[in-house]
């Protein structure tokens, strides 16, 4: 009897499908060839067709696909942007007819230009339009076509208890947007009232907030650009302040953020330095190629609750789509502040974590991160200010120049100094001939 009992057990519940991330897909149907892009160009047809094949390959019953912005080609011709976004929404569509879809606008998405979002015009309404039956699955979002037209932001409900997604277009408030197309005042964003956004729904919800561009500093321009001579932010100043403090309010009751734009896996966390504050955040890798790394793609282990447990890092290596990595891996079994705060202390003074983390961020690719400018990618994760970054690299200075910057300054003005010395005695020495 006893062995009949034990043949009869229940079974234990299947795991959960993962939920799929991807960002900064650039894709050009004017790139031909019958491989995948290489390093150095977006993507073409070939990797978009390996794309879908990997993803429904791997996740083919993905409950939530999100997709973290950057749909279009750098320098994609304004005319086509509509009719390119639609054919990349049916695509997807095809892909996963049963998935629910989070979109965000990147600052390639405009029938303007990089970096120049407008407001309420045919763009985003065509984009809205194309995208509808993907993020509004099921009844998900039901404002999105009305509140996306206006500025691509939206509120969608997860398929978790108490969980919803808010999407923010953030172009508008980067360091580099420029108001060239009439798009009015950045202000009457969805961004420009996120406080109002995330506080709204029931008390007992928790929200994830999608967006493009992360808070914080672009290491790769602070480091290989500007060669650390100033810390380069992605957002102006006040924005980022703005969007940290609607982070880390207690009342906004917001999770998790997910972002893209760096074109590399990472993380930040919106507050080190006040632990209860503190939220994760996690950065997408790209699809395209274009900055030297490796084509791919996240999936989360997102349990009943809605709470992010492992990431993996898949990647198009050699030829083929390989699993790089993960964070369990690494000593990170569940994607929150604890644990990732936990774990930037470990990459500090562990050499052999800190290069599997390189490796990680680039995809498998060859890395932009050398013994030399580390630590600055390393002090992004947690220093998201210019202040603080400069503190974290150990470099002093004010605003947003380094020591380093202020050494080299110090340096030019005593040889102009010098200069003007000689040039003082030199005309001194004439006229006393004269």
């Amino acid at each position: 009897m006893g062995s009949l009992l034990a043949l009869e057990a229940p079974a234990a519940e299947p795991q959960p499908a993962p939920w799929l991330v991807v960002s900064d897909l650039h894709y050009s149907p004017f790139l031909h060839g019958d491989r995948p892009s290489h390093f150095g160009y977006d993507t073409n047809d070939a990797l978009f067709d390996s794309l879908l094949a990997q993803l429904k390959a791997s996740d083919p019953n993905a409950p939530v696909v999100i997709l973290a912005g950057d749909f279009l080609a750098h320098g994609f011709p304004p005319a086509k942007a509509s009719a390119t976004m639609a054919y990349i929404a049916e695509r997807f569509d095809r892909t996963f007819p049963h998935a629910q879809f989070v979109i965000t606008l990147g600052n390639n998405d405009s029938d303007c230009g990089d970096y120049e979002a407008t407001l309420d015009g045919p763009f985003l309404r065509d984009v809205a339009n194309a995208w509808k039956p993907l993020v509004d699955r099921r009844g998900a979002a039901p404002d999105f076509v009305r509140t996306f037209s206006h500025d691509g932001g939206y509120v969608a409900t997860l398929p978790r208890p108490n969980l919803r997604a808010v999407a923010v277009n953030d172009v508008y408030d980067t360091a580099r947007y420029r108001n060239a197309c009439g798009a009015g005042d950045p202000a009457a964003t969805s961004i420009g009232d996120l406080d109002r956004t995330l506080q709204s729904g029931s008390p007992t919800e928790r929200t994830w907030l999608v967006t493009h561009v992360p808070p914080g500093i672009d290491a790769y321009s602070t480091s290989h650009l500007a060669h650390r001579l100033f810390v380069v932010p992605f957002m102006r100043p006040g924005a980022r302040e703005a969007l940290l403090r609607a982070i880390d309010n207690a009342r906004d009751r917001v999770s998790l953020v997910i972002a893209g734009h760096v074109h590399h896996f990472s993380f930040r966390l919106s507050d080190a330095s006040h632990p209860a504050n503190d939220v994760p955040i996690l950065v997408s890798p790209s699809i395209s190629p274009i900055f030297g790394n490796s084509p791919g793609y996240l999936t989360l282990d997102v349990d009943a609750s809605g709470v992010v447990g492992n990431v993996t890092e898949t990647s198009y290596l050699d030829g083929e789509w390989q699993r790089v990595g993960d964070l369990a891996s690494e000593g990170v079994t569940h994607f929150t502040a604890p644990e990732l705060a936990a774990y930037q202390a470990r990459l500090e003074r562990n050499q052999t974590l800190a290069d599997r983390f390189v490796r990680l961020y680039m995809g498998g690719a060859w890395p932009e991160i050398s013994p030399k400018n580390y630590r600055v990618y390393w002090c992004a994760t947690t220093a998201l200010g210019t202040s603080e970054a400069q503190r974290c690299m150990a470099s002093g200075g004010f605003g947003v120049f380094t020591g380093r910057a202020l050494a080299v300054i110090a340096v030019f003005v005593l040889i102009l100094g010098s200069i003007a010395v000689a040039i003082v005695r030199a005309v001194g020495r004439r006229r006393r001939r004269a």
